[in-house]
């Protein structure tokens, strides 16, 4: 997947995700991903459609210009790029395992800044929802954004976890 082209940071809270979700060969570091507390955020799916942002980390806030919890996180794309995030997002959950997305964060004036956000399903009690923990990760430095507030992010690539066949299905080979 060329995973070695992803963000260190991005890589560690990767590694993180995998080994929690039980891949074979991964164990989660003690303190293996504290280098990006306060670049991390939770969103909720809902039945509807939406993605509320529930805890927002002070580098982002920086980022983006102000606290966005209980901001929609779908709000941020367009509908085509939309449909593809919630793909993604389906196939992280279907996995258990973390997905990453490489995208461009825009202001309204047209600045830009390359970032990847990896988002990770997140085992909780079920009355709170469908939750995933994220990583906002710039790629290049935010002083590209001028001090403006990102408005925008546009999808540049999507990389998944690897599918997994489930549990239930039998594969038979017939010769005739």
């Amino acid at each position: 997947m060329g995973e070695e082209t992803f963000h260190p940071d991005t890589r560690a809270l990767l590694a993180y995700g995998r080994a929690l979700a039980g891949a074979p060969g991964a164990t989660p570091k003690k303190g293996g991903a504290d280098q990006v507390l306060e670049r991390l955020f939770v969103i909720e799916r809902t039945k509807e459609g939406r993605m509320p942002i529930r805890t927002f980390g002070q580098d982002l806030v920086k980022v983006f210009g102000r606290d966005l919890r209980e901001h929609d996180f779908a709000r941020f794309f367009l509908a085509p790029d939309l449909a593809l995030m919630n793909a993604l997002i389906d196939a992280s959950a279907a996995a258990g395992e973390p997905a990453i997305a490489r995208v461009t964060a825009e202001t309204v004036c047209g600045r830009k800044l390359g970032a990847e956000i990896l988002l990770t399903p997140l085992k909780i009690d079920a009355t709170l929802g469908n939750r995933y923990l994220g990583l906002f990760q710039a790629l290049g430095g935010e002083h590209f954004l001028g001090g403006r507030n990102v408005q925008f992010l546009r999808l540049g690539s999507l990389h998944p976890p690897a599918a997994k066949t489930p549990k239930a299905m039998r594969l038979v080979v017939v010769n005739d």
